[in-house]
């Protein structure tokens, strides 16, 4: 009860500040969001949370339209080399919200920054496509070097280390510029409210931590006049029931995730407010490979056997996800076929036999009994105490205890190595296979939250991203999934149903698998864009 009193008590303060002053509160949008975000810092976001705002706030080479396709965003003509390694944009005639012009050296730059070692960008491992990507992410040498190069204020020519057939995928969330103008006064501070400047639909203005986050209508957008809503508010909703009643009660415009066990009451009750869609998200386990029983491969299989993904999915979290066998979700393009966990459909009799036995070959049983520490995040309140009977089960010499902290807590102690094991889910930020396994590449860094590395898999990884066949790509990015399976560094869990509670009076909103839902294209029932109304 204290959880919903607290996020009715923030909504309500967020609800006087916009309707003061007068102003009209059907265009404001009030967004749920799943968690606080970290940053705002479009080169160092690295969860859901924050891409949802970010999308809102800037606007990078590409962006994805009201479907979550693919369009061009600063770009109004593109060509690219026969060999598909050089790529070279015509950029459009734009403005950050101060006014000053958005030129090819800011993206340039903005990306450089996203590469060099000093950002601390955990995702940074994305630029080992460019020319020059790995030394510069390496530090070896400056961002300067990486393959992407203003030629004039509205040219840009990016050059590629592999072919990559889904440069614009990959762009719409990498390609974001920086206010160089405003960077060098303030260094990483430019992200602060009194500080920033965006060139996308919004800007940022109150960042209240817990609490939420405002943006208000960018006007040197350069698109503003075909904008709906002049301010977006973000609620870190970390309670699903909660974000789901306030959704059917109208004090939230949509909310992006609802509790498995109401998935049929809201189907039937309030089945005009549910949006669904397959998912590109893969939740798994995540083992620590570097210290601790998981180093041994075959505690990992061991651990990974004896969970029923099955029940988990249909029974504990009622449909909302599905069973997961492999490490890329289904609904991914070009992800290889037919993949999936060699014991899959065995029983889970037979897979608890196995895995006490892999643990007896591993040196545990009764006179050296196993006892970990699985930490999960707030998320997996129900699922953790299910996988707790799941892994006991193995053996009366198997003891595991639970710990639950916030995303923001969980996900240090992952940067840090500072764990045994504990839930994990990932969500590329473009359709394709390598935009998930680039994560257990050697040279993948803070990412690699597992500290896994093989020889093998990074060669089937560097041969599938050098091939210009799309078949002979499919197969070696399968072959490494394949090198995943088995050696287990993560262990597949489920593929979340993207299931979003929309207002009925919404327009606009389109369930797609990247769950890329931005506000400029978002309207209220019976509202035109603020452009029209003002005509």
């Amino acid at each position: 009860m204290s959880k919903f009193l607290g996020l009715a008590g923030v909504f309500t303060a967020a609800f006087l500040a916009a309707c003061s002053g007068g102003s009209d509160e059907s265009r404001t949008l009030h967004r749920g969001n799943d968690g606080e975000p970290l940053t705002l810092d479009p080169q160092k976001t690295i969860l859901l949370v924050e891409f949802a705002i970010i999308m809102d706030m800037f606007s990078g080479l590409y962006v994805a339209n009201e479907f979550g396709d693919t369009i061009p965003g600063l770009v109004t003509h593109a060509e690219t080399s026969d060999d598909g390694l050089t790529w070279r944009f015509t950029l459009r005639d734009s403005r950050w919200s101060d006014g000053v012009p958005v030129t090819a050296h800011d993206v340039a730059a903005g990306m450089q920054r996203a590469a060099a070692p000093a950002t601390l960008n955990e995702n940074s491992s994305k630029y080992f496509v460019f020319e020059n990507g790995a030394e510069v992410i390496s530090g070896s040498l400056q961002p300067e070097a990486l393959g992407v190069e203003a030629l004039d204020d509205q040219t840009l020519e990016i050059r590629l280390a592999y072919p990559m057939p889904h440069l614009e995928g990959f762009l719409v969330n990498n390609s974001y510029p920086l206010p160089r103008h405003v960077y060098d006064i303030h260094g990483d501070a430019w992200i602060q409210p009194e500080n920033i400047v965006t060139n996308g639909p919004y800007i940022l203005s109150q960042w209240r931590t817990n609490n939420f986050i405002e943006l208000t209508a960018n006007p040197e957008f350069f698109e503003a006049d075909q904008v709906c809503f002049d301010t977006v508010y973000y609620y870190p909703v970390s309670d699903r029931v909660t974000g789901e009643r306030m959704v059917r009660t109208g004090e939230l415009d949509l909310n992006t995730d609802i509790e498995g066990s109401n998935i049929s009451m809201l189907r039937e009750q309030h089945g005009e407010l549910l949006r669904e869609s397959a998912g590109y998200t893969a939740e798994d386990i995540l083992f620590n490979t570097a210290a601790g029983p998981f180093v041994d491969v075959r505690v990992r299989q061991a651990f990974s056997m004896a969970i029923d993904r099955r029940f988990i999915a249909n029974e504990v979290l009622n449909g909302a996800s599905n069973p997961s066998f492999r490490m890329i979700s289904e609904a991914v393009p070009n992800a290889a076929p037919g993949l999936r966990l060699s014991y899959a459909d065995d029983n889970m009799e037979t897979r608890r036999e196995r895995a006490r036995a892999l643990l007896i070959e591993a040196g545990y049983g009764p006179d050296n009994p196993l006892t970990v520490v699985y930490q999960h995040t707030p998320s997996q309140q129900r699922i953790a105490p299910v996988l707790q009977q799941d892994w006991a089960l193995i053996a009366p010499w198997v003891s595991v205890e639970i710990s639950v902290g916030d995303a923001q807590f969980h996900y240090s102690a992952m940067r840090a190595g500072d764990f045994t094991f504990g839930n994990n889910g990932w969500t590329p930020v473009y359709g394709d296979p390598y935009a998930s396994l680039l994560m257990w590449e050697s040279r993948a860094g803070e990412i690699n939250y597992s500290r896994w590395t093989n020889p093998e898999y990074d060669a089937l990884i560097e041969a599938g991203l050098l091939t210009h066949d799309a078949a002979d790509r499919q197969r070696l990015f399968g072959a490494a999934e394949e090198v995943l399976l088995e050696e287990v560094p993560h262990a597949p869990l489920t593929v979340p149903v993207n299931f979003d509670l929309v207002g009925a009076d919404i327009t606009g909103w389109n369930a797609n698998p990247a769950r890329q839902n931005r506000s400029r294209w978002l309207c209220r029932e019976g509202l035109e864009p603020i452009g029209q109304a003002a005509e």
